[in-house]
């Protein structure tokens, strides 16, 4: 089996899966998708459910917003929106709370469980919720004799909660006794304020400092499985370093981590370019550029004929505004990718990226700048340079 782990929210997710994705073992799918997509996820995949207890993230930020919807059968439901009740928990009614959201999560027969926890913010007071709600699951799971497992999430939600040592270290030692208390069997850690793909300059600093965090915890934790991401490449960075077990990963677009219960925002349709190793806004600009990359390179060059055959395959199936193709592209080269990285022996793997990254930066320092969309690096080679300071 495969060691990447999917996370699917939507329909469109599940026939990515069933195209590309078949020999996962088990997939992430969250409460508030779950009925939704339950008759499309392939029977051979586990499931591995989260009740999507970050969404409070959401009330506790903005008291205005509505509980999340998903969470109507959670008895006791509003303690975790109230400010109150997290500088004083009570400790009964989380006990009520924990056992509503397992029983809520067992009708669907998940293979794990997510352990319900807010996620990290930029001080303590969270501590105590969080330490009582990971006691109340290991209670729940002693009393209902549950044969499950328990993923324990670290979900961080600033950049600034991973600028130093001196700051992460005591989020995760707490966290890491959280785990402990719970009976959790893996430990599941991203940064949700990530989307590591736009190459900006921000991420020289935030990519050493999340692989130093890895490895304090891979070092603490020891054999623990650990899941990392979704993110689009630092979650293979990870991996390759042997500092997680699992990449986790989306299916054709995001390749971002978003609480639950949030509004989602339509994003914009990318496809992928695979000398690069990132993606770009299909417009016809990027048509435009296709047609000057090709002329800038030499035409014996193999990535000529490369970018030849995108430009083909962008105007044949009409990737300007098919969105569906564009996905099963980007999802083709992601499983490619992941596989050529498997098949990798473990000790080769980082060298095998940094060759990856390494071959994407000199080939993108000799093409012409890409159109601009949002906060993306408008430099070709600008993505594969960060990801490649951090391989080795």
């Amino acid at each position: 089996m495969a060691s990447y782990i999917p996370f699917v929210n939507t329909k469109k997710d599940c026939n990515i899966l069933k195209l590309f994705y078949s020999d996962a073992e088990i997939a992430r799918v969250s409460l508030e998708s779950i009925d939704r997509i339950k008759a499309y996820l392939p029977q051979n995949i586990s499931l591995w459910l989260d009740a999507g207890i970050d969404g409070y993230e959401h009330c506790l930020k903005k008291t205005t917003n509505p509980l999340p919807s998903y969470s109507q059968a959670f008895e006791e439901r509003e303690i975790l929106s109230d400010p109150d009740f997290i500088k004083k928990p009570n400790p009964d009614k989380i006990k009520l709370f924990i056992n509503s959201v397992m029983t809520k999560c067992l009708k669907y027969n998940p293979k794990c469980i997510t352990v319900p926890q807010l996620p990290i913010v930029e001080n303590t007071s969270r501590n105590k919720i969080n330490s009582l709600l990971s006691k109340a699951t290991f209670q729940w799971k002693t009393e209902n004799h549950y044969d499950g497992g328990f993923v324990f999430p670290v979900i961080f939600t600033h950049k600034d909660q991973l600028n130093n040592k001196t700051t992460w270290r005591p989020i995760i030692d707490r966290a890491i006794k959280r785990y402990y208390n719970s009976g959790a069997i893996g430990i599941w850690m991203v940064d949700s304020n990530l989307s590591d793909q736009q190459g900006t300059g921000t991420f020289k600093d935030r990519f050493p400092a999340l692989i130093q965090l890895h490895a304090y915890l891979k070092k603490e934790v020891k054999n623990t499985p650990i899941i990392a991401g979704p993110y689009w490449g630092l979650n293979l960075i990870l991996w390759a370093k042997g500092l997680c077990s699992s990449p986790a990963i989306s299916l054709g677009a995001g390749y971002q981590y978003h609480l639950a219960g949030g509004f989602k925002h339509k994003g914009k349709s990318r496809m992928v370019i695979p000398p690069l190793k990132r993606c770009a806004v299909t417009s016809p600009e990027l048509r435009t550029w296709f047609n000057d990359a090709i002329q800038s390179l030499n035409s014996q060059d193999k990535v000529r004929s490369e970018l030849q055959n995108l430009l083909g395959e962008f105007n044949d199936r009409l990737f300007l505004s098919n969105e569906d193709a564009n996905r099963r592209q980007v999802a083709r080269f992601y499983k490619n990718w992941l596989d050529e990285i498997e098949e990798t022996p473990s000790v080769g793997r980082s060298l095998a990226l940094y060759q990856d990254f390494s071959s994407a930066y000199v080939l993108g320092k000799q093409l012409p700048t890409l159109p601009r969309s949002g906060s993306s690096a408008s430099r070709p080679e600008r993505v594969a340079e960060i990801f490649m300071l951090n391989c080795l």
